[in-house]
């Protein structure tokens, strides 16, 4: 019975966390604070100094694993440095400006507009640009003297040292184990498909989330595959192309229900048997192109996210002024929070969603952090467990689910002040006023400053969808004889991962929307995901050249080939027309060879074919899902529309 329960635990684990990366996260998080915590607190202790000295390597231990993933052990060290260096060199620097309130400020801003500048230039980056802010709110708040600055540098280096020590010694990142996990979460997710598909009521939006649950999943298991780069990965993409096409006919496709789930079941042993046969190291070096100078630069200088940067300052210098009126000394936790809630938010929904998620985990983490403090006051040990519970909860939350992240680091600082023997009510009552005034702040900024409505960005998350769905296409239906099968079928392949992923970015933009639908109702664009989602079935087996390819370059009959040719071309047309719609409304690039909408027959001779039945089937399937696409986009049916979104808010409920 345990078993049982245990079982069924770890497997819905493994379905919201797929591979175990998050929790592995959270573990190597609060073993490094916690070590670094002893570490540091014990050497205080011994030479009768203040136990704040231990807050700088206490602080990167908590935060550093989150960015440190690299596979190769060279770049992990590599990122853990300039992580550690930013850090220190932030702390130093306000530590030598808080004397002069107006520089430290001012430099606070600085800091902020930096971090908020570099956010979209990767993980690394991202990791900096955190560490940096929180270290110079540090250096602020504990104004330490110079003598007290190096001692916080020097017992600092305790962080960067537990951080290794967990993240290379006690918790490693092992290859083989995170892809089978990462397997198994996918296979969890198609089992999940499969038993919808055995009961006709299951099928429709239903089956619509759970194909989007495997898609992200696999998604997933795509990206630890190029992180990880093992020697059977080919294999494995293959078998899970195979298990997406098997799991979207159950749910798409009509003439699937009288065949069964045996497709689908054969694809899930498949994976499941690939991911069993034994691997051998790959000891072939991996060959890194280098890049010159002007193109590095280029390529970082086109990843700067000015505006952005210039919204958040300015909620950040708003809120500066009101939270000094309210406290000297917490005015921080104002800034801090216009600086979250700016963090990766490119609409003004997404700004007013990250703040209200904002608001829910601090109001909640304040009265847990009271609770907790005054049960727990006289049990220290049972205070230092908790603190770490708290790091582990936020540290597997924070980048996924910002609302419980929000609500453990605010338990944690709730303990930390109260353990420092800080009157529990009015820090808790000051909190929530700072947090207020930080959202309140960032709201008004966001609609006075954003240029980019809800609406609108979902529409350009859409043009962006329909953009990779047409090159998917077009790489699907254009052959030529002299075309090489392997790399036709890696650049398919290419493209449909560039449409999975585009497909993901336009879920998390309609993600605000669907929270919203208590006071206004969303766009048409929801109505027609379902659509959406069967196109891109549709589209991915239209893309699998290696059971198409030899059909599409064998001479076929003249009728057969213009009817493959007409569909083809009724498809690409249908998307050049819903493109040209929304890019009055969103920066679309050109969808065309040379950059033209308008496609041509020829374009796809010689080698297009409806001689194989099932891909002429599949051209029919996939003209008839962008035909209903474009429809539903144009007319939505406002009555289905209501009736759609308060169905949607009934089942989340």
């Amino acid at each position: 019975m345990i078993a049982v329960a245990f079982s069924r635990v770890a497997g819905r684990l493994l379905v919201a966390d797929p591979g175990l990366i998050r929790l592995q996260t959270a573990l190597r998080a609060a073993l490094a604070c916690l070590l670094s915590g002893i570490a540091c607190v014990a050497w205080t202790t011994a030479h009768h100094l203040p136990i704040t000295l231990a807050a700088l390597g206490v602080l990167f231990s908590m935060v550093a694993p989150l960015f440190v993933r690299d596979a190769r052990r060279s770049a992990w060290f590599t990122t853990l440095l300039y992580l550690y260096l930013c850090g220190c060199a932030n702390f130093a620097v306000a530590a030598a400006l808080s004397r002069y309130p107006l520089a430290g400020d001012a430099g606070f801003l600085l800091v902020m507009f930096t971090g908020m500048l570099c956010q979209a230039c990767g993980p690394r980056a991202l990791g900096c640009a955190l560490i940096g802010v929180v270290t110079f709110y540090l250096g602020l708040y504990l104004r330490p003297s110079a003598l007290e600055a190096g001692q916080s540098l020097a017992l600092s280096l305790a962080g960067p040292a537990m951080v290794a020590l967990v993240g290379r010694v006690l918790v490693p990142m092992q290859t083989a184990r995170t892809l089978r996990l990462a397997v198994h979460t996918v296979t969890l997710r198609a089992e999940r498909v499969l038993a919808a598909a055995r009961t006709a009521h299951a099928r429709g939006m239903a089956a619509a989330v759970r194909v989007s649950g495997l898609n992200e999943a696999a998604l997933a298991l795509e990206e630890q595959l190029a992180l990880l780069n093992p020697p059977d990965a080919a294999m494995l993409r293959e078998r899970l192309v195979e298990l997406e096409v098997a799991a979207g006919q159950n749910s798409f496709d009509a003439a699937s229900l009288t065949a069964g789930p045996d497709p689908l079941r054969r694809a899930i042993e498949r994976l499941k048997e690939a991911a069993r046969q034994p691997r051998a190291a790959s000891k072939q070096p991996v060959a890194r192109g280098m890049k010159s100078p002007a193109v590095w630069f280029g390529e970082i200088r086109a990843k700067l996210a000015w505006l952005p940067a210039a919204r958040a300052t300015t909620a950040a210098l708003l809120a500066m002024l009101i939270g000094h009126s309210l406290s000297p000394e917490r005015w921080f936790w104002a800034v801090i929070t216009t600086f979250v809630v700016f963090l990766g938010t490119r609409s003004r929904a997404d700004t007013v969603y990250r703040g209200a998620q904002r608001l829910a985990g601090t109001f909640a983490g304040a009265l847990a952090s009271v609770l907790l403090a005054l049960s727990l006051h006289d049990s220290p040990a049972l205070m230092a467990v908790a603190m770490v519970l708290c790091v582990f909860g936020w540290a597997y939350y924070i980048l996924n689910a910002y609302a419980p992240g929000v609500f453990f680091i605010t338990v944690l600082v709730g303990l930390v002040y109260g353990q420092l023997g800080f009157a529990m009510g009015p820090l808790v009552e000051l909190r929530i006023e700072e947090v207020l005034v930080g959202c309140i702040v960032s709201f008004a900024v966001a609609i006075l400053m954003m240029p980019l409505a809800a609406t609108r960005h979902v529409e350009a998350r859409l043009a962006a969808v329909l953009v990779a769905l047409r090159q998917a296409v077009r790489l699907a239906t254009i052959t030529d004889a002299a075309t090489d099968t392997a790399a036709d079928t890696a650049a398919a392949s290419t493209a449909m991962r560039a449409l999975d992923r585009s497909w993901h970015d336009l879920r998390v933009a309609l993600r605000p929307l669907q929270t919203q639908r208590v006071f206004v109702w969303n766009p048409g664009v929801e109505l027609a995901t379902g659509s959406l989602l069967s196109c891109l079935h549709w589209a991915r087996v239209l893309s699998r050249r290696d059971e198409t390819t030899h059909a599409l370059r064998e001479d076929s009959d003249p009728v057969s080939k213009a009817a493959g040719l007409a569909h083809a071309a009724s498809i690409l047309a249908r998307l050049d027309a819903m493109i040209a719609r929304y890019q009055t409304s969103a920066a679309v690039p050109a969808t065309g060879e040379q950059g033209a909408l308008v496609p041509q027959a020829a374009r796809y001779a010689p080698g297009l074919s409806a001689s194989n039945p099932g891909y002429a089937h599949t051209l029919v399937q996939l003209d008839s899902a962008v035909a209903q696409l474009a429809e539903r986009l144009a007319h939505p049916n406002a009555s289905m529309h209501k009736r759609l979104n308060w169905a949607l808010r009934a089942r989340s409920a």
